[in-house]
């Protein structure tokens, strides 16, 4: 793989995690009056007319790759630790929420090597071991008070691993857009039996935040699948850091939650992991 396409692949990354966050202080703001089950599952349904309607006219509706194995499971993890995720962003601080996702990398680096086969290196182990000290350091002030919400991000953080392994399987062989569609055709299909008893219908003031987030999303899984086509899942996982000082900064702005020391501290912690996990490529060029 070249060095241009595995930037540009890790520059798809890297944005597809600044939407993640736009996305998350919208969810946050929206499931004070939704359940997260129904939310979750508006954001999929949402998506789908927006998704057709940018598919690119070279791109068919397949049924044969909606109905396989490998997109069906794809959707079933990332519909779990995204609900998992929402769960917690509506309970927690958005950064105590995005730090605990974090441990998504960790998954990330040993599923890459134990399944996809990729080749690791001690830069890449040290800086997601560094990146996990600094979750626990932003985390820790909450843990007394918070165990079970950061019990279900820590889960919610395991499938969006595996859903991402399973992205970064599919993504050198269907079209990016192709594979958001699948994904929120099949996370409408799971999650409507779940939301149904718990629904309430959306004040108007709500439709414009769920069409928002519906909007991220489809942009969202776009851009993982675009990235993933061109970057290995171990090179592109500590990219996720850019999700903490964004969701530092729509914390302090937008909900008025001041950061503390820890925070600073667990922040520093994972920017060092993160730079060097991709200070390695550099050397070895």
């Amino acid at each position: 793989m070249n060095r241009d396409a595995e930037l540009s692949g890790m520059a798809h990354v890297a944005f597809a995690s600044l939407i993640f966050v736009t996305m998350s202080s919208a969810i946050k703001v929206v499931t004070q009056t939704i359940s997260p089950l129904q939310v979750t599952v508006l954001r999929s349904v949402l998506s789908i007319p927006i998704i057709f309607l940018i598919l690119p006219k070279h791109v068919r509706f397949d049924s044969r790759l909606l109905f396989s194995k490998e997109h069906f499971f794809r959707s079933v993890f990332g519909y779990t630790g995204f609900l998992a995720f929402v769960a917690c962003a509506s309970k927690l601080p958005l950064t105590v929420a995005a730090s605990i996702l974090y441990t998504s990398p960790i998954w990330s680096l040993l599923l890459s090597a134990l399944v996809l086969k990729e080749r690791q290196n001690i830069a890449t182990a040290f800086g997601l071991i560094l990146g996990l000290f600094g979750m626990l350091a932003i985390v820790q002030p909450t843990i007394s008070s918070a165990d079970t919400w950061i019990v279900i991000g820590l889960i919610g953080a395991a499938l969006d691993s595996l859903a991402v392994m399973m992205i970064r399987r599919i993504a050198s062989v269907d079209a990016p857009e192709q594979m958001a569609l699948y994904f929120m055709l099949w996370s409408s299909v799971i999650g409507l039996p779940f939301a149904i008893p718990v629904w309430v219908w959306p004040a108007p003031a709500d439709w414009p935040l769920l069409l928002l987030i519906a909007g991220l999303a489809a942009l969202l899984q776009i851009a993982l699948g675009r990235g993933y086509a061109l970057v290995r899942l171990a090179r592109a996982a500590p990219l996720d850091f850019v999700r903490l000082p964004a969701s530092l900064l729509v914390d302090l702005v937008c909900f008025g939650i001041t950061p503390t020391p820890m925070m600073w501290l667990g922040t520093g912690l994972i920017l060092v992991g993160s730079s060097a996990c991709l200070a390695e490529r550099v050397i070895r060029k």
